[in-house]
């Protein structure tokens, strides 16, 4: 038997942790992983960061941004986006625009027209 808080395990028989109460289970549930982060973005420029984060916060993809701190304070190295590796793809994706070099002020403008029905009539 088994704590599935302390992870301790005891003689069969015992049915509650003497640590901290919890009720023993047979099995230990394995034990949570820490994500394996994959880079999805690389940028000197703290704008690009932003509108990075934002689009990902929109999409619920949980992110770190890897050297934002010191890239703040000091205006060292680049920022990198990191997503789990789950999140890769759809990350990747919706940072596409970013990736490929288009600045900040360039997505508002596009996406501004596309609401404002700018669709060109051929």
């Amino acid at each position: 038997m088994f704590c599935p808080n302390c992870r301790t395990e005891y003689k069969e028989g015992v049915t509650v942790c003497a640590d901290c109460g919890a009720d023993l289970v047979p099995e230990l549930p394995p034990e949570s992983t820490e994500p394996e982060l994959v880079t999805v973005l690389r940028t000197y420029d703290l704008s690009v960061v932003t509108v990075a984060k934002s689009i990902l916060d929109e999409a619920a993809i949980p992110y770190f941004a890897k050297g934002e701190l010191p890239m703040e304070q000091l205006a060292v190295g680049p920022v990198e986006i990191q997503v789990d590796k789950d999140d890769r793809q759809q990350a990747a994706e919706l940072l596409d625009d970013l990736a490929e070099g288009k600045s900040p002020a360039d997505l508002i403008d596009t996406d501004m027209s596309q609401e404002e029905g700018g669709e060109e009539n051929n």
